[in-house]
């Protein structure tokens, strides 16, 4: 039966949606952004939400039982052919659904620690937890839940798996063994995703609150306007701001068939992998989980076969009785969410060989690589952790075996920004090394001494981060532990540079070129080219903190009038505030001029530690990480021609 996405009264927005037998219905749906049925008919659509360009006709299935569904009819039915269904109330089965209230919660599992990300997707910013940027704990979420500006999407803990379970759909075969990892999703209401599509397929389960699914087609990739990308790139997003669609510059959008369906409380949806959809949360407290599944359906994975289901009665099974789930975390340390598991590893890598194994040739072809791999080092590396019985050969059985720990590696050479939003590394990898540098020699010289209150406001409210790490920051300063940190006893000594030295080890692994002043690897050779000065003037300085100038907000063409005259008085304020506490307004020509000596020294403290960095990286490059082709196996691959060998 068509969902018809149950209507609801109250001053809400009206538009269309298509009905039970294709005929267009005025239904009303909490869904904000919408506000007139002459606006949905107005054929332009220009600048309006994704949804006013043409009447929604892409019709969304309900499973009133949840029982009614078998895994057999749920795999030919809908995940074989990748169509979008609701189980209405499958979800008020679960313990979740009657016991994760904020006591308990909090009472129950309130020392877990969880991913957070900002509120609005793709709106930027760092969101900063109980535990630094990207990482809180339950308990100061659930309490600052309705205020809070971030929301949580993370690895659901492993000691609340026995609160959720699988649907019966997913009660038995490789549905049931083939289940990748569980997410957690939890948000004041009031946020919203872009227009994306997800690698694994996904049943999202609605524990509380209110969504609005959005739903469009697979084969609707051009006109979404999805970047051109080859099968086994199975995520992404879409560059369309689906508030205000741009029909000038996105004109395809008007051609893209929509169905909508609104989940409540209880309600389950089930997202086909590669799926485009956008995502809106209503409601104080909005909560829901999602059981990642693999892509069974798709060339050469390893497939459904229904007679595993023959004779099984289809039950709700809790997570906590399947311990097959490839990826789970258990409430602390490092996740591992949206890494790869065993068949996508298939699809993507057997897709381009049509299912043979791979050699080394088709491995290290540099134009055509099966993986999404950015150097001849992770090749390397990814070849040794593929190839586990050392024969040459890449094959099925092969991906199958790889432990876990192999798998993670993989992840971090084929997705290293998934590390870091994994890890608690995340604020060391986001901040600038150079302006925390900056800064807190400023504001030492500035006062002397700071102690642990002081220096923590600097660190958040100048710099930008969380107090976690500035507390963190200021315990690697206090090195005689007496509560304050004198300028005098950091000046001349490596102090500062120690208590930095994780920003700058992350900064240098996340692939950045760590120069200061100068431009170019030379800048840091103590040469007069190059200078070795690692100092920043103070309007250097200011503009970084700031992030932009007063001509910015002044060019700003988005502003109102209003809204410009107050984003130049928060502008002012805050650069007032900033210069109270490091007194950049004073800092003259002399004072620089003093340090010149110190500066010289500090440089000095830099290039022994690059140095250091060097000759490790030049140490690893040695460690034999994989075999290199013999002159042999050279010229099976390039043959006789010289300049492909060179190339290789």
């Amino acid at each position: 039966m068509a969902s018809l996405n149950r209507c609801c009264g109250g001053i809400v927005p009206n538009y269309f949606v298509r009905g039970l037998f294709g005929v267009a219905v005025l239904c009303a749906l909490p869904l904000s952004c919408l506000s007139s049925v002459a606006d949905t008919q107005d054929i332009a659509g220009h600048l309006k939400p994704f949804g006013y360009q043409r009447v929604a006709d892409y019709p969304i299935d309900d499973v009133l039982d949840p029982y009614s569904l078998r895994p057999e009819e749920f795999y030919t039915r809908y995940v074989e052919t990748r169509r979008p269904v609701v189980f209405r109330g499958a979800a008020k089965h679960f313990k979740a659904f009657k016991e994760w209230t904020k006591k308990n919660l909090i009472e129950k599992y309130g020392k877990v620690e969880l991913r957070i990300e900002p509120r609005k997707d793709g709106s930027g910013g760092n969101p900063i937890g109980a535990l630094g940027f990207g990482r809180d704990t339950m308990e100061n979420f659930v309490v600052n839940q309705e205020r809070s500006d971030n929301y949580v999407v993370s690895e659901l803990p492993t000691q609340m798996y026995g609160d959720i379970e699988l649907l019966p759909s997913m009660s038995c075969g490789r549905l049931r063994t083939k289940v990748s990892e569980i997410n957690l999703w939890m948000s004041g209401g009031g946020t919203r995703s872009r227009l994306h599509r997800d690698a694994f397929n996904a049943i999202n389960c609605q524990i509380s609150g209110t969504k609005d699914w959005i739903m469009v087609p697979p084969n609707q990739t051009d006109n979404v306007y999805f970047e051109a990308s080859s099968e086994w790139e199975l995520g992404g997003l879409s560059p369309v701001n689906t508030d205000s669609v741009d029909l000038n510059k996105y004109p395809r959008i008007r051609d893209v068939p929509w169905g909508i369906s609104t989940i409540e409380a209880g309600d389950c949806i089930y997202i086909p992998g590669g799926h485009y959809h956008q995502v809106r949360s209503y409601g104080f407290v909005n909560v829901a989980v999602s059981v990642l599944f693999s892509r069974l359906e798709m060339p050469y994975a390893l497939g459904f076969d229904p007679a595993e289901c023959a004779g099984k009665e289809a039950q709700f099974v809790p997570l906590s009785e399947e311990p097959e789930i490839f990826w789970q975390y258990p409430g602390t340390g490092m996740m591992t969410m949206g890494c790869i598991d065993d068949n996508a590893l298939v699809c993507m890598m057997f897709t381009r060989s049509k299912g043979k194994p791979l050699s080394k040739k088709v491995f290290f072809d540099r134009h055509d690589p099966p993986l999404p791999l950015h150097n001849s080092m992770s090749l390397k590396q990814a070849w040794k952790l593929l190839d586990t019985d050392e024969d040459g050969m890449v094959t099925r059985a092969d991906i199958v075996n790889m432990s876990r720990d192999a798998y993670r590696e993989l992840s971090r050479v084929t997705e290293p920004d998934k590390v870091y939003s994994n890890s608690y590394d995340l604020e060391y990898a986001s901040l600038d090394y150079d302006l925390i540098r900056a800064v807190l020699r400023q504001a030492f010289k500035q006062h002397g001494k700071l102690n642990r209150k002081s220096l923590v406001g600097v660190y958040t409210q100048v710099i930008g981060g969380s107090p976690y790490f500035g507390n963190k920051l200021f315990d690697r300063l206090d090195t005689k532990k007496k509560g304050v940190v004198k300028w005098k006893s950091l000046k001349h000594s490596q102090i500062l540079e120690n208590a930095l030295e994780p920003y700058l080890e992350q900064e240098e692994d996340a692939g950045e070129n760590h120069v200061a002043d100068g431009d170019g690897a030379d800048a840091m050779d103590g040469s007069e080219e190059g200078g070795g000065d690692l100092r920043m003037d103070p309007d250097s300085m200011m503009q970084r903190i700031m992030g932009q100038t007063e001509e910015d907000i002044e060019n700003n063409a988005a502003l109102s009038d209003s809204e410009r005259e107050q984003a130049m008085e928060d502008y002012q304020e805050k650069m007032s505030r900033i210069n109270d506490v490091l007194g950049l307004e004073d800092k003259d020509e002399e004072d620089g001029q003093n340090d010149e000596q110190e500066e010289d020294r500090m440089g000095e403290v830099y290039r022994n530690h690059m140095a250091r960095v060097n000759e490790e990286k030049e140490e690893e490059d040695r460690l034999p990480h994989v075999d290199e082709p013999d002159q042999e196996e050279l010229e099976e691959i390039v043959g006789e021609d010289r300049t492909a060998k060179t190339e290789l």
